[in-house]
């Protein structure tokens, strides 16, 4: 039993307590020892959380064949979604090739795209469409909404190549965007790079210009999309000046081109 004295002071510290809580004079001793005692409480709780997965995990136990099975269906469903991204990209493709083709004069071949030697002194495609689909050496090839990319470079029966415009064997007669006079010639100079050459120093081009195909060549219609002029090169006391040429789709991720032909091959 507890003596009346320490009965008493036990009371009285109780009341006191009371008091300094009413007070609002603990609040900051309060706060103070869950601030000490938070680190001693998280790591508790981490522990007590791990203590609980092991045991809930040991309570569940998958035979071999299992475990191959659930790794067979998680590949299949990762095969299966990049499938369907691809067809995805295709299709998008696929049509805004479309829309730039049915108000066109030319007549198209969609293709895929086998192969790429990106090389720093090539940059070709192969392509899976060749001399049975009258295809001819020099024709335009576009992606997306009918954006140039390069040319036919060389044929077979079944397959063709086609030579990008970066690629440093290329040469294509350019003009500015909403004007119909040539401006100069795009050449590649490979690694994904190009440059407009020969520009009379007279013409006012400046940087964020689209650059599209002048209509000088047979089998390259006019103002297609090509480029972006990303700088001017020379001082206007220099005969000619030229531009850095940023192409408009990155010609190492295309997977699907058309090729234009004259109308004469439409079919009816």
């Amino acid at each position: 039993m507890f003596r009346p004295s320490r009965l008493l002071m036990i009371i009285g510290l109780c009341c006191l307590t009371l008091f300094l809580v009413l007070a609002g004079w603990l609040h900051s001793v309060g706060d103070l020892a869950r601030r000490a005692t938070l680190p001693a409480v998280r790591f508790v709780s981490k522990n007590a959380a791990a203590v609980f997965l092991s045991r809930s995990s040991s309570n569940v136990s998958l035979s071999p064949e299992e475990v191959r099975t659930l790794e067979s269906r998680l590949t299949r469903l990762a095969v299966d979604y990049t499938r369907l991204k691809a067809l995805e990209e295709e299709n998008k493709a696929l049509r805004l090739q479309t829309k730039f083709l049915t108000s066109s004069e030319f007549d198209s071949v969609g293709a895929h795209i086998i192969s790429r030697d990106l090389r720093d002194e090539r940059a070709l495609l192969l392509i899976d469409r060749g001399l049975q689909d009258h295809l001819e050496i020099g024709q335009a090839v576009i992606t997306d909404e009918g954006i140039f990319i390069g040319k036919i470079y060389s044929l077979k029966e079944r397959v063709a190549t086609v030579e990008l415009f970066t690629d440093p064997h290329s040469r294509v007669a350019a003009a500015l965007a909403g004007e119909q006079r040539l401006i100069g010639v795009v050449e590649g100079r490979g690694n994904g790079a190009a440059r407009l050459t020969y520009i009379p120093s007279s013409e006012k081009i400046q940087t964020d210009q689209i650059v599209v195909t002048a209509n000088t060549q047979d089998k390259v219609p006019q103002n297609l999309p090509l480029g972006i002029v990303n700088a001017v090169l020379g001082k206007p006391t220099d005969p000619f000046l030229s531009a850095a040429i940023e192409p408009l789709v990155h010609l190492n991720q295309i997977s699907l081109v058309s090729v234009l032909r004259p109308s004469v091959f439409r079919s009816p």
